[in-house]
């Protein structure tokens, strides 16, 4: 079998493997249709806009992370566990072995935010369909980067569980809050500083966020410069998980272990 194909293969089961942990499904699911069908709501009386129309799009994003982040569970339970040993004994190079897990990893956020995407086109009508899938491919990439990030988070704290989860809990802090996903811009440039706000408009959570409101819901026409600022925001994301796991594989073949 071609290297290709091994990567695919790998790919493919990893993929897999996110699925068919079904507490997992279950608690995302869980958390992300609590955000869309009930926060949203009960939001939306106490805001002086249309909250549920702002959040409901958000939600496929957070999903879109969340289902990413666990790519960096997958890599640190292959280097804890000795799968990676295995993996390093196939036809295949290191590079590879980092590019099957980031595929995988962009692939399974895109399938499970597009099952949230399904449901938010349900509770509130798109304007324009055509252009949510047109997205699609800019969130795989945003995916793929948010799952980069993950494993190397895994990769550098494989050798202590507390802190992967520690550091995976900062990591999603962060993005998350310091986004448009929850408060518009606005609120944000009247509460924190310039340079917090800098931050803000530059995360690539919030750059998806708004082109899934204006584009999709709202049903303004896609601007590609705002999309390529979607796929230059998240690009380096990838490349800092590929560099780290790619060291993580390295060290083990040298030295046995991490």
């Amino acid at each position: 079998m071609s290297e290709l194909g091994v990567i695919a293969k790998l790919a493919r089961n990893d993929f897999a493997y996110f699925f068919r942990t079904k507490w997992l499904m279950a608690v995302l699911l869980s958390l992300n249709l609590s955000d869309m069908l009930v926060v949203a709501l009960v939001y939306k009386n106490m805001m002086n806009f249309n909250y549920f129309a702002y959040f409901v799009p958000a939600v496929v994003i957070m999903g879109l992370f969340a289902a990413s982040l666990d790519t960096g569970r997958r890599v640190w339970l292959a280097l804890r566990e000795g799968v990676i040993q295995y993996e390093l004994s196939l036809p295949l190079s290191t590079q590879g072995i980092v590019l099957a897990y980031l595929i995988a990893g962009g692939a399974a956020s895109v399938v499970y935010s597009t099952s949230l995407m399904i449901i938010a086109l349900v509770v509130l009508p798109a304007q324009s369909v055509l252009s949510a899938l047109m997205l699609l491919p800019f969130l795989y990439v945003l995916g793929m980067g948010l799952a980069g990030l993950a494993a190397a988070l895994a990769a550098l704290a494989s050798t202590h569980g507390e802190f992967f989860f520690a550091f995976q809990s900062i990591m999603q802090g962060a993005l998350l809050t310091l986004s448009t996903v929850y408060y518009p811009l606005d609120v944000i440039k009247n509460v924190l500083p310039s340079w917090v706000v800098t931050f803000v408009v530059a995360n690539p959570l919030s750059l998806a966020s708004e082109a899934l409101r204006q584009y999709a819901f709202v049903g303004v026409a896609i601007d590609p410069s705002f999309l390529a600022k979607i796929f230059f925001a998240s690009a380096p994301f990838a490349v800092l998980g590929a560099v780290a796991y790619l060291w993580a594989l390295r060290k083990i073949q040298t030295q046995g272990k991490l």
